[in-house]
């Protein structure tokens, strides 16, 4: 298993992290996805290890977190948004005592109720004892988080039967950018569905005399269900002079086609 050590890292966008150690113990994975119908339940096991040299508690806890437009993360309660996903998580054992070396598998059950179609995440945070009181948090997670003997890693169900919904994207507009090699644009993106929809950005340049495309980079984002993105897109300096259409490219699961929208840009 491809072990990444992070301390502080987060998203929400799709990674393929499968650890994080914070100090003296590790946790596996760092995300935790749950893809059942509802009335059905489903079991995952999340693995902590002690790395240390003296024995730790550690206790364990739900939280829930929100997605601003911008891509930064506001932790909160657990049961305090729409959304969360505390109240169908069962965690086995809710504290563990470890020795040097030592490592325990939490079971994490969930039971989605009947007739209920909605995504739901959260947060699962294992603290040691020294950290069990605090609820201080650093707001920009990507892929798993780290602070002063605490690790946080995230928990989602997305149901496997119901509508994926409506996906939206427009807004498209050229932004400043601080670098001399690159021109920015933003795009803004907005989920009215009831689906966590992890989704990728394309830019795509056509060149208007010649019909040739220049591909840039793919941006990738977790779209969540009612809420809005702000996704900024960079190309680089290397397009020829010309006139050019220059589209955003929405690509997400459960679509049948491609959304996008474009403007018009000259380059010099």
């Amino acid at each position: 298993m491809k072990k990444i050590y992070l301390i502080i890292a987060l998203a929400f966008v799709v990674l393929s992290n499968e650890n994080v150690v914070s100090q003296d113990f590790e946790v596996a994975p760092v995300r935790v996805t749950f893809n059942i119908a509802p009335n059905e339940s489903q079991s995952k096991i999340v693995t902590v290890k002690n790395h240390g040299n003296k024995k730790e508690t550690i206790t364990l806890r739900m939280l829930d977190f929100l997605i601003q437009r911008q891509g930064r993360m506001e932790i909160l309660p657990a049961g305090s948004t729409r959304n969360s996903i505390a109240s169908w998580i069962n965690l086995n054992p809710m504290m563990v005592e470890l020795q040097p070396n030592e490592s325990a598998n939490i079971q994490v059950n969930l039971q989605a109720p009947l007739d209920d179609y909605t995504a739901k995440w959260g947060i699962l945070s294992f603290a040691t004892a020294a950290e069990q009181t605090s609820f201080s948090v650093d707001r920009d997670l990507q892929t798993g988080m780290s602070v002063s003997g605490r690790i946080d890693i995230f928990i989602t169900y997305n149901p496997t039967t119901g509508d994926v919904g409506n996906v939206e994207i427009g807004g498209f507009q050229e932004i400043v950018s601080s670098k001399s090699d690159e021109r920015r644009f933003s795009v803004n993106i907005d989920n009215t569905g009831e689906k966590i929809l992890n989704s990728k950005v394309h830019l795509i340049a056509s060149d208007m005399s010649t019909g040739k495309e220049y591909k840039f980079k793919t941006i990738e984002v977790a779209l969540y269900p009612q809420a809005a993105r702000t996704v900024e897109l960079v190309m680089t300096k290397t397009l020829p002079p010309g006139r050019y259409a220059l589209a955003a490219i929405l690509d997400y699961p459960g679509s049948t086609s491609l959304k996008g929208t474009q403007i018009i840009i000259n380059v010099e």
